[in-house]
């Protein structure tokens, strides 16, 4: 009867540990991966926040997160925060609010306008 690969311990194929500098390599890539992923739930939020603000499409919104970042020098993932929490708060640094607004008009269709 063989094992089941399930009742072995991850390691080089003759069933050793790995060593613990490949285990800290794996462990700093999981740590990054948490961080990223994250990261991108914390963007889509805030993207569906510009995306009912402005009634406009994902990719638009999207692109207008973009720009508010760049021109504001803002890391997207800090803008994200601030967006998130902007229904509740009501508040955002002018610099972003204006700018936000203006990819929003930019954006906006134009039977909306």
């Amino acid at each position: 009867m063989q094992p089941d690969a399930r009742d072995t311990q991850p390691g080089s194929d003759d069933g050793t540990e790995p060593s613990a500098p490949t285990v800290a390599r794996m462990e700093d890539e999981i740590a990054r991966l948490r961080r990223e992923m994250s990261s991108h739930a914390g963007i889509d939020q805030a993207v569906g926040v510009i995306l009912t603000m402005g009634r406009m499409t994902p990719a638009e919104a999207l692109d207008a997160l973009r720009e508010v970042a760049a021109s504001t020098g803002v890391r997207a993932d800090r803008l994200a925060r601030m967006l998130i929490d902007f229904p509740r708060t009501g508040t955002l640094p002018a610099a972003v609010r204006q700018e936000l607004e203006r990819q929003v008009v930019l954006r906006r269709a134009p039977d909306d306008q």
